[in-house]
């Protein structure tokens, strides 16, 4: 067991590094049974197939026989994930780097999760109530992408969310399908989260604080932002089209809003293919 904690240890600790993942590898189909063997030529062949682009076509064989250890022993190596709350668990790279979880479950055992996988990707359930609590886990501290969709949340639980100093890697976040306005858009944009991507579509937003994100820097550092089906009008649209921010943006969705012809022009000029506009 020693060994192992050493193994894991050095591997959480070089995370976008494959070396140290390799040597684990090689010392499971040294040291294990057929199980634990297995493990470790996983681990290998995961490795292998995502020094592949992703659109590059990766060998049949590598991928048929990637499907075949995982319904082999998939249910045995994430035991302890299931024990631990785990709706479900993808692994990359030879490991667990995506959770599905309630909230609650993920408060209870951040701890040991986060010390048994370098999980990078959670989606949460049941999250509503929680966000204050989550805000200050510091054991999220490497967490790059975040799931909150459909979690029945409002402005309170955003609002928490965003003044959280724990999630300092945090890049991407889900909320589609939820309860949030302008105030809770308000929050994140004034809040201490440094985005990258959001999807707030299906939510309560108008047009005010889709005009405080357009006056902002924090417009400035987003890539990707989808506030499809939202309440958004002709303000909110024409200032994103008049912002001085989004100069970082590759995808814009403002779908099924309540834009003019007029204002759509104006955002296919300053956004051209970037921007996505249907009624």
């Amino acid at each position: 067991m020693m060994h192992e904690d050493a193994f894991l240890q050095d591997i959480l600790d070089n995370e976008r590094d494959d070396l140290p993942r390799r040597i684990y590898a090689d010392w499971l189909m040294d040291h294990g049974d057929s199980v634990t063997a297995a493990r470790g030529e996983f681990i290998h062949l995961q490795c292998t197939l995502a020094q592949y682009e992703a659109d590059a076509r990766r060998p049949a064989e590598l991928l048929r026989r990637e499907r075949e250890l995982l319904v082999q022993h998939g249910r045995a190596w994430g035991a302890s994930f299931a024990r631990l709350g785990c709706r479900c668990w993808e692994y990359r790279r030879g490991f667990v780097e995506g959770i599905g979880l309630p909230a609650e479950a993920l408060l209870r055992h951040a701890r040991q999760l986060f010390a048994s996988a370098p999980i990078r990707e959670i989606k949460l359930y049941e999250s509503s109530g929680h966000l204050t609590a989550l805000a200050g886990c510091a054991a999220l501290k490497g967490v790059r992408i975040l799931d909150l969709e459909n979690n029945q949340l409002d402005d309170r639980d955003l609002a928490a969310l965003a003044e959280s100093s724990h999630l300092p890697a945090l890049r991407t976040l889900y909320l589609w399908s939820n309860r949030i306005g302008d105030v809770g858009l308000r929050a994140l944009v004034q809040g201490q989260l440094h985005l990258e991507q959001i999807d707030l579509s299906q939510n309560l937003l108008n047009n005010d604080g889709v005009v405080t994100l357009a006056d902002s820097t924090f417009f400035d550092r987003l890539r990707r932002l989808v506030l499809t089906g939202n309440r958004v009008g002709d303000p909110g649209g024409l200032a994103l089209a008049a912002s001085p921010f989004g100069r970082h943006l590759v995808s814009l969705d403002l779908s099924k809003n309540a834009l003019s012809a007029e204002i759509m022009s104006a955002l296919r000029e300053k956004y051209a293919g970037r921007v996505h506009l249907t009624s």
